[in-house]
């Protein structure tokens, strides 16, 4: 999982442009540099978004199927930033071998907002708990097409010998007991999703990643959810805690989740039980993006969040474990 290629270059970003209907002289800015790169092309007052893969996250018939989501999702009302077809007309481009070597490159209109933790107003959160409802909702009622591929976020991904993300428990990092504290809460989890189960009331196609940036306000409180890199099938809970996550230790957790599900639930019914679950996933987001920071040594993010992640990891997995305690005892 550890990969050193590093971010597309703008020498690339320029050379991305060619295999699209842009202008050779668009203005490129980078605008973030993650699991992929994604630079903004802005020429004659139009901009879009493009997204350079990370070398062997994805195949392009996993991004056409990501792409093919996201145009479902807009069919519903959901809003999703299309997809810009190349010269060609595809919507995944292959650009040629450089740092890193060769690239899939998606072009996406752009997209105006505030991210949602930036906006202190609490009504947007009721918003997207209405638009996660209606994500699920779709998740449930739609039915692929022919060839459609994703990987799935299960118990291997998130919490597995060797979770999709990395390892939250590499070598020379933790303390011996610290060690066993992160593997027991792991080990929980594995125990308490298994039981959770994965029948389609539960479990199906998810975003997986809407904390951070990945959620834009707009003009109006228009909602507007963007990067599917990293939807495929998984718990729906686990959404809502991508976007919670960031949250704990802020004292506004429990003020947002409510918002949340008041949203959903205008929406669509939320099981009281999957709610009172929100801890177990929480500590699986954890311990995923914990990896993440691991594997992702080159990202600013991952290097911005590591030292706050290895500081506040063991006592939330020893209360992690303390909650499980005392739900065993109550079943």
């Amino acid at each position: 999982m550890n990969d050193t290629s590093g971010p597309a270059s703008a020498e690339m970003a320029r050379a991305a442009l060619a295999l699209y209907p842009l202008s050779p002289s668009s203005r490129v800015e980078l605008v973030r540099y993650g699991e992929n790169t994604t630079y903004r092309a802005t020429d004659a007052g139009r901009s879009v978004a493009l997204r350079l893969a990370r070398p062997g996250y994805q195949t392009r018939a996993s991004i056409e199927s990501e792409i093919t989501w996201m145009a479902a999702l807009r069919t519903t009302g959901i809003d999703t930033p299309a997809a810009v077809p190349g010269r060609d007309g595809r919507i995944v481009q292959v650009l040629g071998a450089g740092d890193g070597g060769p690239r899939l490159v998606v072009a996406f209109e752009w997209v105006d907002g505030v991210p949602l933790p930036e906006v202190e107003d609490p009504q947007p959160w009721r918003r997207l708990g209405g638009v996660m409802a209606a994500l699920h909702r779709h998740s449930r009622e739609w039915s692929p097409p022919p060839g459609f591929i994703r990987p799935a976020w299960d118990l291997d991904a998130l919490v597995g010998d060797a979770p999709r993300w990395g390892t939250p428990v590499p070598g020379g990092v933790w303390q011996a007991d610290q060690r066993r504290l992160i593997l027991a809460a792991r080990d929980a989890v594995r125990t308490r999703l298994q039981a959770f189960g994965s029948g389609p009331a539960r479990f199906g196609m998810i975003h997986s990643d809407l904390g951070f940036e990945n959620v834009l306000v707009g003009p109006g409180g228009r909602t507007v959810l963007i990067d599917f890199d990293d939807s495929g099938n998984g718990w729906y809970m686990y959404d809502l805690a991508s976007v919670l996550y960031p949250l704990e230790g802020t004292g506004t957790l429990e003020a947002r989740r409510d918002m949340l599900v008041a949203g959903y639930r205008e929406v669509w019914p939320l099981d009281d039980a999957d709610v009172a679950e929100l801890p177990t996933f929480l500590m699986a987001r954890r311990l995923t993006t914990l990896g993440w920071t691991f594997s992702r040594p080159d990202t600013a993010h991952a290097q911005r969040q590591r030292a706050r992640r290895l500081a506040s990891t063991p006592a939330a997995a020893r209360e992690f474990l303390a909650w499980h305690a005392r739900r065993d005892q109550l079943t």
